[in-house]
């Protein structure tokens, strides 16, 4: 029996397993949002649940190709085909991850498959043909592949080579049911057996090598290139800016990390800067994670566009009742209002509502100092509405807007699950007046004016971010992989989380 047939379940295994280590790449972007490395003992663990026990049990019933050859027997050449192959019984293999400089080494070890199909054999020199069943089961000793990633430049896509393969096949046995099969057998077992395992030694290699560099696109779907990051329709880009890196007992992975909202994938209008040189993780740790302020720039720009936070008006009916009077120009002793801010204003419009159209641009960016911090440019133009209804410019003002958060690390619970990733919480709103154009009421001190948007953004904007950030923002790992004892870092530009890493 051919190879092909024989090793396809092994091979699919080897496969899946790769695709733990590369994705497709569609571009190439000058610098990574994430950098994710995992020890040799995490990256076992990652594929032992996610790879290794998917495979030997939903392969167990592969359907492989008919097969037609002929082999040589005391009687003569007998020629004979197998049809409806089926792969019945799979072991699952002891194996081994190696990762040194450069490459991957697999070792497959103690795994065997047994084969089930019709038979039809004819010796056409004694004119005798017959049928029946067969079961063939192979032992494989040993599989060593070593693995390289490559990038092929026409495509940007990466490839898998395989740069070393060698196999030891084990025991070959098989038994023969129907017609004579008994007679046939005392003359055709040894040496069929023979030519299995010859053929079996000689050519798993050169299949390993040519289903590894020319079948990698077969499980690509099974892995998603953008994974959810929360529950308001933001995903994250899991492309790879670079081949994953072999080290000494780690691999590394260099991803995009674009946050967008999927139904409306703006481009983010900014480019991930270089991570220091310097910042190579620990390999004691099992898993880390490194994310960019890139990342949490990109997060924060398509939350504001999904929330309408870019551009949105402000009118009394908007504001809560402690602040519904804010925006009055007349107002009571007991009351505050914008009126007592500037009197100019009530002067020149009294018992006027006004109404605030903001615009927020360039969008949010967020800055870790290592303190947490988001920046955003607002243009804000201030009209009054008069009793007549009629509406008039007061003023346009610019005023920058930071905002302070503590940022913590939410596991989710035991057993992990959809809601472990990073959580944000916005502690303050600081408001600061640069600029006041085509004023009415004459000048207005801009540090007037800033503690009055400081009232007003402590009232009406922090409500909204902390209901936008609420849900957090999930770390794009496989559900099923939990997290054990992970701790937050906040580092210049950047923040760390490593962690231990468990199958469910």
């Amino acid at each position: 029996m051919s190879l092909g047939s024989e090793v396809t379940c092994l091979l699919k295994a080897l496969l899946a397993f790769s695709f733990c280590v590369t994705c497709v790449y569609s571009q190439s972007y000058a610098s990574p949002g994430l950098k994710i490395r995992m020890t040799e003992q995490a990256f076992k663990t990652c594929i032992d649940k996610m790879v290794m026990d998917r495979v030997f049990v939903t392969e167990n019933q592969i359907q492989l190709p008919d097969e037609t050859d002929s082999a040589k027997t005391p009687l003569g050449t007998v020629f004979y085909n197998i049809t409806d192959i089926q792969v019945t019984g799979f072991v699952k293999p002891v194996y081994n991850v190696a990762i040194t400089a450069g490459r991957l080494d697999l070792t497959l070890l103690n795994t065997s498959f047994t084969i089930h199909g019709n038979w039809n054999y004819d010796y056409r020199q004694l004119n005798f043909s017959d049928s029946g069943s067969v079961n063939i089961s192979v032992a494989v000793y040993s599989l060593n592949v070593s693995i390289v990633a490559a990038l092929d430049p026409p495509t940007a896509r990466p490839s898998l080579k395989v740069d070393h393969c060698s196999n030891i096949i084990g025991k070959v046995t098989l038994a023969l049911n129907g017609g004579a099969s008994w007679f046939h057998y005392l003359f055709l077992a040894g040496t069929f057996l023979e030519s299995v395992g010859r053929k079996a030694q000689a050519k798993i290699c050169g299949f390993a090598k040519s289903f590894f560099e020319t079948e990698t696109s077969v499980l690509a779907a099974l892995y998603p290139l953008q994974r959810d990051v929360g529950d308001d329709g933001l995903v994250i880009d899991l492309r790879p800016v670079d081949v994953p890196k072999f080290g000494d007992g780690y691999v590394e992975f260099l991803l995009n990390g674009t946050v967008f909202d999927k139904d409306d994938p703006q481009k983010f209008p900014m480019q991930a800067g270089p991570f220091p040189e310097d910042d190579e993780p620990s390999n004691q740790d099992p898993v880390s994670i490194l994310v960019s302020e890139y990342v949490l720039s990109s997060y924060a720009y398509a939350i504001f566009g999904r929330r309408s936070l870019q551009q949105h008006s402000i009118t009394r009916s908007s504001l809560p009742a402690p602040m519904d009077s804010f925006l009055n120009t007349t107002c009571s002793d007991e009351t505050f209002c914008m009126g007592k801010v500037s009197p100019q204003i009530s002067a020149q419009f009294p018992n006027a509502d006004l109404e605030l159209t903001v615009i927020i641009h360039p969008p949010p960016v967020i800055v870790i100092l290592p303190g947490f911090q988001m920046a955003a440019t607002a243009s804000v133009g201030v009209r009054a509405r008069l009793p007549d209804t009629s509406l008039v410019t007061v003023f346009d003002v610019r005023l920058n807007v930071t905002s302070s958060a503590s940022v913590s690390f939410d596991n989710g619970g035991e057993g992990g699950g959809k809601r472990r990733g990073l959580r944000v919480d916005v502690t303050r709103l600081l408001t600061d007046v640069t600029l006041v154009a085509n004023s009415t009421v004459g000048e207005i001190p801009t540090k007037v004016l800033s503690e009055a948007f400081d009232s007003l953004t402590e009232q009406y904007l922090m409500p909204k971010l902390k209901a936008a950030t609420k849900n957090g923002f999930q770390v794009p790992l496989p559900e099923s992989i939990e997290l054990k004892n992970p701790a937050l870092s906040v580092l210049k530009n950047r923040l760390l989380i490593t962690t231990d890493i468990e199958a469910l």
